[in-house]
């Protein structure tokens, strides 16, 4: 070898150590800084409330269930989710918590009453569907983690010429994740045992939550999706405690997502929770109250009308950089974030928040 190969070689020999070192190949307890975590979680809203059905005589069934579906169409679901799929990429969060994502049925002629159960199967919306196709249309590429199905209700509807055919709800929370996330094996999903009794229907109202293993940067993470009841803090408070103990186990930090329905900070499902040693995102000195809920019924009201934080973001076991603070916003809720036919896109606001996750 030649005097002046040689020297290059010792030099490029240099030159890889000093690589090594900078990338971590020449010694071990490489230091790897994790990818900071952005998520959110939005109730999409079904379109019109369930409660004067929940609520009525059974007589008067048939005529709330009619208003129910023509208060449902008037929301134009797919319109709505246009400017949902804008917030997402807007934000682009790693993981995404949706509430009310809400298929509905119909069967004609109605048989409810002969042959009582959920069985209508011709499909008038999938939210899910319709969901993913504006993620799609925006160019953003997620994917269902995992859901669960919480209640599924059929009842009969008066049409206008005075027959009766059957609409059937079947409502879900929904985990997506963007397509760079990692996630490990099947989706949890459960009912909780505390249910919303309806006395004068005959029924209760089933809540659920989902959860997965999501790998985000190196770090995995137990993220959970629930819609607390909204009839009943004493209902909402035995939820949560069941939601609180199946994670008891978890050896990853969570991150909870949901429609709490239990006001911060003052309510006890909202107490039982961070009694339970998880922290509230929201950060005070965020832009914004943070009210969540909630717009009118038929979503078109001029000003908003939200009044109260009930969508949450919490956390437990995460480790923050050092004098880095979470970054939180609600979305979903400026006159700008309204339909072309002047819809708000849900009756809820969404929340976003970004996370600075520290090194091992």
């Amino acid at each position: 070898m030649s005097r002046s190969i040689a020297k290059v070689a010792i030099a490029l020999s240099g030159v890889v150590v000093v690589l090594a070192a900078m990338t971590g190949c020449a010694g071990v307890g490489r230091r790897i800084e994790p990818e900071d975590l952005t998520v959110m979680t939005y109730n999409v809203y079904v379109g019109a409330s369930p409660d004067a059905i929940l609520m009525t005589d059974p007589m008067q069934v048939p005529l709330r269930v009619a208003e129910f579906y023509q208060n449902y169409q008037a929301s134009n679901f797919s319109e709505r989710a246009a400017v949902i799929a804008k917030t997402v990429k807007a934000s682009r969060p790693h993981i995404v918590g949706l509430q009310e994502i809400s298929l509905v049925r119909t069967q004609a002629p109605a048989d409810s009453r002969t042959n009582p159960g959920p069985n209508a199967e011709t499909i008038e919306s999938d939210f899910l569907e319709v969901v993913m196709d504006a993620l799609q249309r925006e160019e953003l590429s997620y994917r269902i983690a995992g859901r669960v199905a919480t209640f599924d209700l059929e009842m009969p509807m008066i049409t206008p010429t005075g027959g009766l055919i059957d609409i059937r709800l079947t409502d879900h929370d929904v985990i997506l994740v963007r397509s760079d996330v990692t996630v490990d094996a099947d989706a949890t999903a459960a009912q909780y045992q505390a249910r919303l009794p309806v006395a004068q229907l005959g029924i209760t109202v089933p809540r659920g939550y989902v959860a997965v293993d999501a790998t985000v940067g190196g770090v995995k993470y137990r993220v959970v999706n629930t819609h607390l009841e909204h009839f009943g803090e004493p209902i909402r408070a035995a939820q949560a405690n069941e939601l609180i103990a199946s994670l008891s186990a978890a050896k990853s930090p969570v991150i909870l997502l949901g429609d709490f329905n239990t006001e911060a900070t003052d309510g006890a499902a909202y107490q039982a929770i961070t009694g339970a040693g998880y922290k509230d995102a929201w950060q005070a000195d965020s832009a914004g109250s943070g009210y969540t809920c909630c717009q009118a019924d038929d979503l078109m009201n001029q000003a908003s009308e939200l009044n109260r934080r009930i969508d949450l973001i919490f956390t437990k076991g995460v480790k923050l950089r050092e004098g880095a603070a979470i970054r939180t916003m609600t979305v979903g809720d400026t006159a700008a974030d309204r339909t072309p036919s002047g819809l708000w896109p849900s009756d809820h606001a969404g929340v976003v928040a970004h996370l600075p996750v520290a090194a091992e």
